[in-house]
């Protein structure tokens, strides 16, 4: 493998591990949806949505939901990518 090749695979390798590393940290809360989904706010003030059975959905930014208890909020950014990593990691053997 030359030189170019393994700074090419160094560099995809630590960012996939720093994407990995910041999984739960960066949550600062889950919150329920009628609809039996859950939204999951970052830190950085992103959301993420997953589904009844616990998979990563795509959600247009700007879209309004309710929560159980009957309050509304918006989708701000739309974080699948990040969600998917994060289930991805907890269900890896």
């Amino acid at each position: 493998m030359s030189i170019r090749q393994s700074l090419i695979a160094l560099s995809l390798v630590a960012t996939a591990l720093s994407a990995v590393a910041a999984g739960d940290a960066d949550k600062v809360q889950s919150i329920q949806l009628k609809d039996g989904t859950t939204v999951h706010q970052y830190k950085d003030g992103k959301m993420a949505m997953e589904g009844k059975y616990g998979n990563a959905v795509y959600m247009q930014e700007g879209v309004k939901m309710e929560t159980t208890d009957g309050k509304t909020i918006t989708m701000s950014g739309n974080e699948v990518a990040r969600l998917f990593l994060e289930k991805y990691q907890a269900n890896r053997p």
